[in-house]
């Protein structure tokens, strides 16, 4: 018998059956997933906030990690800061030679302007200390307010993506007779104010220096310098949603992660997940000591913008240090759109793309002795800090020094 065959209509409505039947499937599945998705956040939310930390657990000094890596690493950062040097200094001076500088008081002065702005990023940073130690009832040390903020902008300067100054911070007020509580809260509400103050000079820069910026030429540092401010918020916002709504930031957290494991970029996504929200909690928790008081968190935002303005109007003093004709708020905008775009850059104090972005800009102004101004620019910003961590380290070790041979001098004439 005949294999009767099927008409159009009868073709049509198998063909989409089978289309209903495979998108039904296909939603099912995405259902599944999802549900299963929703399941493993939940899980993972509940134990982390399972997961609180004793009160009595001091914390841990943090590691220096690989001697071989910091070893290599120390040798291509001096080997990268040394190429970014010689090829401004060769961009420099391939031009026609300017005649002879006079460097009179004038130029002084302006040296001194540069100098005050460093003077006023530590005065901000140990008075924010100062009135946080008083907040939380601790004991106020002066000493200890500055040596804090010194060292944070020490381990900042000397780890890559500036992420060794909270922990350092953390450890040192413990280790000098702070609490817990007080050790861990000081350094993470200090960052997080820190990081928007930035922010408020990022908002004022690109609304009213985008038309001066866009005279350099230079597209590519400005759309850096966008992603780069989005960044910048990116962890502050997270540490409030986190206070605020614990899932909806579980479930941003775990969106971000997955979309990492899918790309290959994220290992073991669970794991990174639990760190991530366990990180975001303990910020929001130790956070609220402080920022919960309105009147202590304006103070620690006016503080901490007034920090970020010294620190984005050194380039002007060094600018004009050298004759560069240039106004103050030009140069400001310039140096927060630099230091947005440069912050992307996972380089211990950003270097080499901090003082290439610098040259960069400042000499497509035309602006005179632009090289010599990126390194006194460099040194106050950066290696300042450095060398004032190293002085603070050595001075305390030769107190200790001192203490030890008193107490041995002490144990001798009580034989």
């Amino acid at each position: 018998m005949a294999k009767r065959k099927k008409s159009a209509g009868e073709k049509a409505q198998t063909k989409a059956e089978r289309k209903a039947k495979t998108a039904g499937e296909k939603a099912q599945i995405k259902a599944e997933r999802k549900a299963k998705t929703a399941a493993e956040n939940a899980e993972l939310l509940k134990e982390v906030m399972e997961m609180e930390s004793s009160p009595e657990a001091a914390p841990e000094k943090p590691k220096g990690g690989n001697k071989a890596a910091k070893n290599i690493g120390l040798i291509l950062f001096i080997a990268l800061n040394a190429a970014v040097i010689w090829y401004t200094a060769s961009l420099e001076f391939s031009k026609d030679a300017p005649p002879p500088q006079k460097f009179g008081l004038t130029n002084i002065l302006f040296l001194l302007g540069g100098v005050m702005c460093l003077v006023v990023v530590l005065a901000c940073e140990t008075l924010k200390y100062v009135l946080m130690m008083r907040h939380l009832g601790e004991k106020v040390s002066v000493r200890h307010a500055f040596s804090t903020a010194a060292l944070g902008k020490y381990y900042d300067c000397i780890t890559p993506s500036g992420a060794g100054g909270q922990p350092f911070q953390i450890y040192y007020l413990h280790s000098n007779g702070y609490s817990n509580g007080a050790s861990s809260a000081m350094p993470l509400s200090g960052f997080f104010t820190m990081q928007f103050g930035f922010v408020i000079l990022c908002v004022f820069a690109f609304i009213f220096g985008n038309s001066a910026f866009d005279a350099t030429g230079l597209t590519g540092i400005k759309i850096t310098a966008y992603v780069g401010a989005v960044a910048y918020t990116v962890v502050p916002v997270m540490i409030i949603i986190s206070g605020a709504a614990p899932k909806i930031a579980m479930k941003i957290v775990a969106a971000v992660v997955r979309f990492g494991a899918k790309l290959h970029i994220v290992k073991k996504p669970n794991h990174a997940i639990m760190k991530a929200v366990r990180s975001l909690n303990n910020y929001s928790t130790n956070i609220k000591k402080i920022t919960t008081d309105r009147g202590m968190l304006i103070k620690l935002l006016v503080l901490s913008t007034v920090f970020q303005l010294a620190m984005c109007s050194m380039p002007f003093f060094m600018v004009r240090t050298f004759d560069g004709r240039m106004g103050y708020f030009e140069a400001l905008f310039m140096c927060v759109f630099i230091q947005a775009a440069v912050s992307l850059i996972p380089t211990p104090g950003n270097a080499g793309a901090a003082e290439g972005s610098f040259y960069m800009v400042f000499s497509s102004l035309g602006t005179s002795g632009t090289f010599w101004a990126m390194l006194l620019w460099r040194l106050l910003c950066y290696y300042s800090f450095i060398i004032i961590g190293v002085l603070i380290y050595a001075y305390n070790g030769a107190e200790k020094l001192i203490a030890k041979r008193k107490e041995m001098k002490n144990a001798k004439k009580a034989e």
